[in-house]
């Protein structure tokens, strides 16, 4: 059995919500995430940046998840980032046009320096 898909929140003095998943965002993963998720954001006027390093797989479930939470975001006057995806899950988002609803970062360094300077 694989081990539970977790998240974990830092709050950056700029005020940007860095979270970080580990492990796969299939049905139950997202499933264990997505309350944690929904507590982490409940502010609606964040930058969140959604750090996928550590996300193996990504199923329609997982990318429901993030298209979710990025529209309550965005309804809300905040924004959702991405960093840091695998290929594997890189390739799954480009193939599902997430390049194009979201600005996706090769790492989660270039994406603080970027929005923390913004």
């Amino acid at each position: 059995m694989n081990e539970p898909t977790t998240v974990s929140v830092v709050e950056r003095d700029s005020g940007i919500k860095w979270i970080q998943i580990k492990g796969d965002l299939d049905s139950l993963g997202t499933q264990m995430v997505d309350e944690p998720l929904t507590s982490a954001i409940s502010d609606r006027t964040s930058k969140v940046l959604i750090d996928l390093a550590d996300v193996g797989f990504i199923s329609s479930a997982g990318m429901a998840l993030l298209l979710v939470k990025g529209k309550m975001l965005r309804r809300g006057g905040g924004n959702m980032y991405l960093a840091s995806a695998t290929d594997r899950v890189s390739e799954v988002l480009s193939l599902a046009g997430f390049n194009e609803l979201f600005n996706l970062y090769s790492t989660a360094d270039e994406a603080l320096k970027n929005l923390e300077s913004a």
